[in-house]
């Protein structure tokens, strides 16, 4: 199983991975999965953007109310991953993820899927690799 894991410390908001992603999932319109967030500290008054994705759950809300098979997890990754064939648009997912992380554009799911294919192809996702100050992750877990 393996997990993407993010440390906002070491993120200098360079948006190389949001970019990444867009990049590998050009068929998704150019759509990034990864997406920058602003946080706001009101006591300091000031913000800091980090970035966000998909946290592929254990047991993903997603996938439970999903009555289509529009969503899996692969077995051999532990990644939370779409079956565009099967999503009727009902953005079901979108409403019960706690996370806020489905979305959809163009009628179409946009979600990450941990770069699911690369990953069992020996790559690291895009968002990772394209990280230069080591903020993004791959581990192995469990």
């Amino acid at each position: 199983m393996k997990k993407i894991v993010y440390n906002m410390d070491l993120c200098n908001a360079c948006f190389k991975c949001h970019a990444a992603c867009a990049n590998v999932h050009s068929d998704k319109g150019g759509l990034s999965c990864r997406k920058m967030r602003r946080i706001e500290n009101p006591v300091t008054n000031t913000f800091r953007l980090i970035t966000d994705a998909c946290r592929h759950c254990e047991d993903p809300t997603c996938l439970n109310n999903c009555s289509h098979g529009a969503l899996s997890v692969d077995p051999e990754t532990g990644f939370v991953i779409t079956h565009e064939e099967n999503c009727i648009g009902c953005q079901i997912c979108s409403f019960v993820c706690p996370f806020d992380i489905p979305k959809f554009a163009n009628e179409k799911l946009v979600k990450c899927d941990g770069c699911n294919d690369r990953v069992k192809a020996g790559l690291l996702p895009a968002c990772v690799e394209a990280c230069e100050s080591h903020a993004l992750r791959l581990i192995d877990c469990k």
